[in-house]
């Protein structure tokens, strides 16, 4: 679901994430970029998700930093979405920028 303003678009995904429900999510997504300065992601704690989620958001910020456009997540990572980052390897793996992304941080422990 998008939600527009003058300058930003809030979009609030659905409760599953999955390679068979994203590419609507990718759609919205990739509009909300090209229309808007700036996209915050609303994704429930109990949202369900796979890899498929986790490599858009990505794409979707590195789109966003090369068009010079911001998007955010309305609230930090939790739930299944964290338990996500940390089985795939992603948190392991985060830089500052990512944990700010992620879990609104500046430093991940």
């Amino acid at each position: 679901m998008l939600t527009d303003t003058a300058d930003s678009c809030r979009i609030r995904l659905p409760d599953t994430l999955t390679i068979r429900t994203i590419a609507p999510v990718r759609d919205d997504l990739l509009h909300a970029l090209q229309n808007q300065d700036s996209v915050i992601i609303d994704i429930a704690d109990d949202a369900e998700g796979d890899l498929s989620l986790l490599q858009l958001l990505e794409s979707a910020r590195i789109y966003a930093g090369t068009a010079g456009k911001s998007i955010t997540l309305a609230r930090p990572a939790g739930g299944r979405i964290a338990d996500l980052l940390a089985a795939s390897g992603f948190r392991d793996a985060m830089s500052a920028n990512d944990a700010k992304f992620w879990f609104h941080q500046g430093d991940f422990q």
